[in-house]
């Protein structure tokens, strides 16, 4: 196989340069593949680098139209249905998103105070995506870093977005930022302030009958949460090696719903610790004398939030709550009202931990953490039968 060297791509090249780059690029003697397999990847770069370039030729143009005033002028004074519509003339439509983000930087770009970003984007350094992302972050730090430091406050964010950055990385890099140049105190103030916005929503149901609830906190708060999930989430192996089955997602969920029921645990060197959640379960009748085995077709648990729980889900959520039974008559009349009982003590869950180390169900890898559903006496050595031991004695 033969391959091909290709030109040398000037920083901002006219139309004609571009055109011919791109033409050495397609226009490879026998198609592509004639080219080595060694040279796909330089050829690859080379293309990103001319994309790179011609966005920022492009954006250099809108913002030269925009400064004239020839956008203002025309049929389509904002600057994306110009783009949209200028493209569209010349046969070769653009990309919403694209027109899009060259509006953001004819918004952004303008002013005295971010000549150094528009020359980064026009000279191909920032990509047109993240050039109104630095704009907006610089504006904002403006407020609470004094003057002296604004044009290397400038630079760092340009540089930061030329290194690849993704704009969720902003939010993060501007908390920097306020912490090492800003007005002394301005940071603790904006973090007090994010505190007293800290929220847990109340759980809606998604598409998928998934109950869903939105957590907000602030910088330091999410720290504390989010090393106590990870601590608790991490993967681990059964004894014949085989991985964790459960996803990420999956395992912080056990996580966290781990972190409650440990926090509602007693704990006789804490006073007042302890206060389990309060579930009541009406179960009606019919399910209740109908047994075990047919409880699932004839009827099903309600909670006092309304939902729906299969027999052998109240079983399970009665050994890691205070679960309190109660019995409905054929026309939802209450018959029996029972007592909220434990089933496991934290001896207990601890001496299972010691002596199984890890849930020994069949097909259950969960960690020795979440080994606190069923009393010891219950397993046999070392069954962690959890799913049966948690019915009633």
């Amino acid at each position: 196989m033969t391959s091909t060297t290709l030109p040398e791509s000037p920083a901002v090249p006219a139309g004609d340069g571009l055109r011919a780059q791109i033409d050495a690029i397609l226009g490879v003697s026998g198609g592509l593949s004639s080219v080595a397999n060694a040279e796909l990847a330089r050829l690859a770069a080379s293309a990103a680098e001319l994309v790179a370039t011609a966005s920022a030729v492009q954006a250099a143009v809108v913002l030269e139209a925009s400064t004239r005033g020839v956008i203002a002028e025309s049929d389509h004074p904002r600057t994306r249905a110009w783009v949209e519509q200028s493209c569209r003339d010349a046969g070769v439509p653009v990309a919403k998103a694209q027109a899009r983000s060259l509006h953001e930087v004819a918004q952004t770009c303008v002013g005295y105070d971010v000549e150094a970003l528009r020359a980064a984007v026009t000279e191909g350094r920032v990509g047109i995506d993240l050039a109104g992302v630095v704009a907006k972050s610089f504006r904002r730090l403006k407020r609470d870093i004094e003057y002296p430091n604004w044009d290397a406050l400038l630079q760092i964010l340009i540089d930061h977005a030329a290194e690849g950055a993704p704009a969720k990385d902003f939010a993060a890099i501007e908390d920097l930022l306020i912490g090492q140049y800003g007005i002394p105190g301005r940071l603790d103030d904006q973090h007090d302030r994010q505190r007293d916005r800290r929220e847990l929503t109340g759980f809606h149901r998604d598409r998928n009958g998934m109950l869903v609830a939105t957590l907000r906190l602030d910088p330091a708060s999410e720290a504390v949460f989010t090393a106590a999930i990870n601590a608790l989430s991490a993967p681990i192996t059964d004894e014949h090696g085989n991985l964790d089955p459960r996803s990420a997602g999956a395992r912080r969920a056990d996580a966290l719903l781990d972190m409650v029921a440990a926090a509602t645990e007693a704990d006789r060197d804490v006073p007042g610790s302890g206060t389990k959640a309060k579930v009541v379960v009406a179960i009606p009748l019919e399910t209740l004398l109908s047994g075990l085995e047919d409880a699932a077709e004839k009827g099903w648990a309600t909670t006092g939030f309304s939902q729906a729980l299969s027999p052998s889900e109240a079983r399970i959520l009665g050994c890691d709550a205070q679960i309190i039974p109660a019995v409905l008559g054929a026309k939802s009349e209450l018959l029996d009202l029972g007592h909220a009982k434990r089933l496991i003590t934290p001896a207990q869950r601890l001496a299972l931990q010691q002596r199984d180390g890890r849930c020994t169900f069949p097909g259950l890898h969960d960690p020795a953490s979440l080994m606190r559903r069923a009393p010891l006496d219950l397993l046999g050595p070392g069954s962690g039968e959890r799913r049966r031991a948690c019915e009633p004695q």
